[in-house]
């Protein structure tokens, strides 16, 4: 047999990859409006049958009118990290609404609150955005900025003049990193993720 007959024979015909492309866009696309209807719920804080719909033809709209560049799917999903993912994510949220809440009842003043910059591991726009959304959602922290380029969030903590405060505020960022890349990270930020284990010494003491 010759060479270029096998090389034909191992090559999936042309009509196939274009449906096995379309396939892969079209489920791209479901991923993205279903994250962008779940978005736009976590910002109500509400589920409704309004919240809902106006979700879904507000994603609908701003894929369709809007130019959004292209969100890359690292095609992995760990059942495992993002259970225990939602389970850290939801006793942060109750410990951190205990904690502001008490603020308004103590005596004593809040302490002055800081702006850091993480220096993050993932390359991927959508892990980026869950980590800021999710550090967000969790009271007493709020997104400010962010370098895409660069891969930095710039957040505000409320509460944080110490350098011991500050160490746990980056803290709390790098560990939401770690849990999201391990949930649905590609292998390009598993490999970053074990190549810099402790960014938070990184920052601190300078990276290689």
């Amino acid at each position: 047999m010759s060479p270029n007959r096998a090389q034909g024979q191992n090559r999936a015909p042309a009509p196939n990859r274009a449906r096995m492309s379309r396939g892969r866009g079209i489920i791209q696309q479901l991923v993205l409006l279903i994250s962008l209807v779940l978005l736009w719920l976590m910002l109500w804080d509400s589920v409704t049958v309004l919240t809902v719909v106006s979700g879904i033809v507000l994603a609908f709209t701003v894929t369709r009118v809007f130019y959004l560049p292209p969100i890359v799917l690292s095609g992995r999903f760990n059942v495992w990290h993002a259970t225990v993912f939602g389970l850290w994510f939801l006793y942060s949220v109750l410990y951190a609404s205990v904690e502001v809440a008490w603020y308004a009842f103590r005596r004593r003043a809040v302490g002055a609150g800081s702006v850091i910059a993480c220096d993050l591991r993932t390359s991927s726009d959508l892990v980026l955005t869950l980590i800021a959304d999710t550090a967000s959602l969790i009271p007493g922290s709020i997104i400010i900025d962010s370098d895409r380029a660069m891969g930095i969030l710039y957040l505000h903590f409320l509460d944080c003049d110490s350098e011991e405060k500050l160490r746990k505020a980056k803290a709390q960022v790098y560990h939401i990193e770690e849990l999201l890349i391990r949930t649905l990270g590609s292998h390009r930020d598993l490999a970053a993720l074990r190549a810099r284990p402790d960014p938070l010494n990184e920052t601190e003491g300078g990276r290689s």
